[in-house]
């Protein structure tokens, strides 16, 4: 999360010069992406909204305020799984069951650990808004044109690889590129200034195999083999899939490669990306 922060607000601190209307047409598509991510539920929230007795005192609900029973999480914001739950044939006579005063204590801790649960997700989900509308807007040609050298490469191709050791990525397509800062199949150059640089890969389950595990990326001098930065070990979501990242500032007159590894026995890496910014505050 504070690699993509770092990101967002170095992007932000050079100039680009798109009008208005590029701002909007590029934020839509992260809005839409958050907004799905917040609107999602599990049928652990549905259990919840049916099972959730009544009576357990005031507590803070998304669309009411604060009221008694209430099954939301954050103010203004409807939790469908609770409301669905909540509405199920036979969820009143399951609410109206009387609790013992442990039972009822265990339900207020769950209440309190799913609020918590749930702005640790707003949060997570604000700097993913942040850094999907930076990196789809200084994709731009305005963008482009503003800086004092940067590229932008990615990947498609899948790649499998055996755990234990790092390994070199490869990004062969081009999205942009503007001297000084370059980069080549597997390495990168910062140039004149000073960088931010940031790179990606999406991990998948290799077909046969368990869901990968330890999973990292990190920017290190291609020469001297010296780790600028590096994330810390992910593992794999419940689709088997886990979206790793890392950036932060490469000093100037630099070549640079990206690696990544895991720990498990084999697993593939598709979908990536690595950009380069020369640091406009220099």
């Amino acid at each position: 999360m504070f690699d993509k922060v770092n990101y967002v607000i170095d992007a932000w601190s050079c100039p680009c010069e798109a009008p208005w209307y590029i701002y909007v047409e590029t934020l839509k598509p992260a809005l839409l992406t958050a907004f799905i991510t917040l609107a999602t539920f599990g049928w652990d929230d549905v259990a919840r909204g049916y099972f959730r007795p009544r009576g357990l005192g005031r507590r803070t609900s998304k669309r009411g305020g604060r009221g008694k029973g209430g099954g939301g999480r954050s103010r203004g914001i409807p939790e469908f799984g609770d409301m669905i739950g909540k509405n199920l044939p036979g969820a009143d006579e399951v609410k109206g069951e009387q609790w013992s005063r442990l039972g009822k204590t265990i339900w207020r801790i769950d209440t309190l650990l799913q609020q918590g649960l749930f702005w640790w997700l707003v949060a997570d989900v604000t700097v993913d808004l942040a850094f999907n509308f930076t990196s789809v807007l200084y994709e731009t040609v305005w963008c482009q044109a503003a800086g004092e050298g940067r590229f932008s490469y990615s990947r498609e191709d899948l790649h499998a690889t055996f755990g234990g050791s790092w390994f070199g990525v490869r990004y062969p397509d081009q999205d942009y590129e503007q001297l000084p800062c370059f980069w080549i199949l597997q390495s990168g150059a910062t140039g004149t200034a000073d960088a931010m640089v940031a790179a990606s890969v999406n991990w998948e389950t290799f077909p046969g195999e368990p869901p990968p595990t330890g999973m990292q990326i990190r920017i290190i001098n291609a020469f001297t083999g010296k780790v600028y930065h590096e994330s810390p070990p992910g593992e794999a979501l419940d689709d088997g899939t886990m979206p790793d990242f890392v950036s932060g500032v490469v000093p100037s007159g630099v070549t640079f490669n990206v690696q990544t590894r895991h720990t498990g026995t084999i697993a593939g890496y598709r979908k990536g990306f690595v950009t380069c910014m020369a640091n406009c505050k220099a």
